[in-house]
């Protein structure tokens, strides 16, 4: 065999044998990147928000990452603040989420949408059976202050001894059963907590038209925890699709 020969044929030897190589080196790195599995995300929200068509588009835009939707309680906002990832909350109009707004931002948030106000009032009441009430019939009931009845809205009757607020919504609505006055709130929320067999939950508006200024609901994350992943999140929350360039 010619010199000219056995070199060529060393040549595509050392040419297999390097193309074997750069193959076992791609199936190796193909396996360990699927082997990996990106840390679940934990959306809370609170009572009355339904994150469902959210985590559709996200299961849809994003298979590869699992998105744990967390329902959070009336005494656990603080709590889920720091434990989960994202947060769906409700705030007063016009504020922002707590550490959102400060010289020193402890958190990111962005705002989602303004939810409209029912006044709540027990099943036997005579405007229980209205579809919506105006001001003027808002006016002619006693309204129980509570946490959540914000300074926008008509006065609440104050209380003698401040330590008998109730401490949330649901307790807000246990006194309201009880015949001792009715309470403005986020409509979703009073949805969400009356009952049917003791609360009529009536929207303060005028046809389509909300009469009061309503709460909002924000998404808020902690500053350490921006990255990709909730930024890809976040721009589901505002709808964008996969395909968004933005």
């Amino acid at each position: 065999m010619l010199p000219g020969t056995k070199q060529a044929q060393a040549q595509k030897q050392a040419a297999k044998k390097l193309a074997a190589k750069k193959q076992q080196a791609a199936a190796e790195a193909a396996a360990a990147a699927a082997a990996e599995v990106l840390p679940t995300i934990h959306l809370g929200f609170v009572r009355g928000v339904a994150p469902s068509k959210w985590a559709e588009r996200w299961a849809r835009a994003v298979p590869e990452q699992a998105l744990e939707l967390v329902p959070v309680d009336l005494h656990e906002v603080a709590d889920a603040r720091e434990s989960l990832d994202l947060l769906l909350e409700r705030v007063e109009h016009g504020a922002t989420p707590e550490g959102s707004n400060d010289l020193i931002r402890s958190r990111h948030a962005m705002h989602l949408y303004e939810e409209k106000v029912a006044l709540v009032v027990p099943s036997d009441h005579e405007l229980a059976k209205q579809e919506s009430v105006t001001l003027d019939e808002v006016a002619l009931v006693t309204l129980i202050d509570h946490p959540d009845h914000f300074r926008e809205w008509p006065n609440a009757q104050e209380w003698k001894d401040p330590s008998w607020m109730p401490k949330n919504a649901k307790a807000t609505l246990e006194l309201v059963a009880t015949g001792l006055g009715g309470a403005l709130m986020s409509q979703p929320l009073a949805r969400h907590l009356a009952s049917k067999r003791v609360h009529a939950v009536i929207p303060v508006a005028s046809g389509n038209t909300s009469l009061l200024p309503g709460t909002e609901i924000w998404a808020s994350w902690r500053v350490e925890r921006d990255g990709n992943d909730l930024q890809r999140l976040v721009g589901v929350l505002r709808g964008r699709t996969s395909r968004s360039s933005r």
